[in-house]
């Protein structure tokens, strides 16, 4: 069976550089209100729309079995909105609902990922959908975060929009269809993902 693989992000310049050569390899393969108590103005200073700023990532995925290692974004843009459960929640198309919850730090600075989950009581899972493959069926990488945080930055006088930093280690499987075209998933290898803080600016807030 060949896997075609697409993205399902938009191109964002040399960032998802890491899914073409995931394809290659896949082919080689033949394989298919918050707990932390933080108060409301705290929480609207990181709520709204986020875009990231230039053409790269300092993300990188490392799939050893795959023989991949590279620049590889999952965010192009944060949508944060109040949490229930938790301070913020990302409601972005980055994962599969419901998405990943995040508390405010006491200084109202940092917004780190709510581990375990609110909502399933495991560890923070991103599922990532990075395409389809000849069958229509999806391959995707389940990314649970030991550490993600998005960090509140200073505004120079020159810099109008609000800017935050945001970073994290996470580890997951990259999940395709056996070859049989039924749609069961197996795991084909377990993928490393890292990145030391990708900037976002503010395009639009509640």
């Amino acid at each position: 069976m060949k896997t075609e693989f697409r993205r399902w992000l938009r191109p964002h310049g040399s960032a998802g550089i890491a899914g073409a050569v995931l394809a290659a390899a896949l082919l080689a393969l033949g394989c298919g209100g918050g707990s932390g108590g933080s108060s409301d103005g705290a929480a609207a200073a990181f709520m709204g729309h986020w875009e990231l700023e230039g053409a790269t990532t300092s993300f990188i995925i490392t799939c050893p079995t795959v023989g991949v290692s590279g620049a590889q974004v999952v965010w192009t843009e944060l949508v944060l909105d109040h949490g229930v459960l938790a301070d913020l929640t990302d409601v972005s198309t980055a994962c599969v609902t419901p998405g990943i919850s995040f508390d405010l730090d006491a200084k109202g600075v940092v917004a780190s990922a709510v581990n375990p989950d609110p909502y399933t009581g495991n560890a923070p899972l991103c599922r990532s959908i990075l395409g389809n493959d000849s069958n229509g069926n999806p391959v995707f990488i389940d990314l649970t975060f030991t550490d993600l945080a998005i960090t509140k930055l200073q505004t120079s006088s020159t810099e109008k929009a609000p800017r935050v930093l945001f970073g994290g280690t996470g580890t997951g499987a990259l999940m395709a269809d056996d070859g049989t075209g039924t749609g069961n998933f197996v795991a084909v290898d377990t993928c490393s993902y890292t990145g030391t803080g990708d900037v976002f600016h503010r395009t639009t807030q509640p």
